[in-house]
């Protein structure tokens, strides 16, 4: 009588292809990831200074809206 019910699903590990080399040597060590510390200072202070500019606008345009 025939197996009516599917089987357990088995792993099995990945087989390289016959047409690739085998490595012999270790990959090569990558480099370090960058600093992006001064690129995170500048754009705090970008942001600083846009802010600094933009509050009297707000307030301004705030104190215009409530008094009309």
């Amino acid at each position: 009588m025939p197996d009516t019910h599917p089987h357990p699903y088995e792993h099995r590990p990945p087989r390289r292809p016959r047409r690739l080399a085998w490595r012999i040597t270790p990959p090569p060590e990558r480099p370090a990831p960058p600093n992006l510390r001064y690129l995170a200072y500048v754009g705090l202070a970008l942001t600083a200074v846009i802010v600094a500019l933009a509050v009297p606008y707000i307030v301004g345009y705030l104190i215009q809206v409530v008094t009309s």
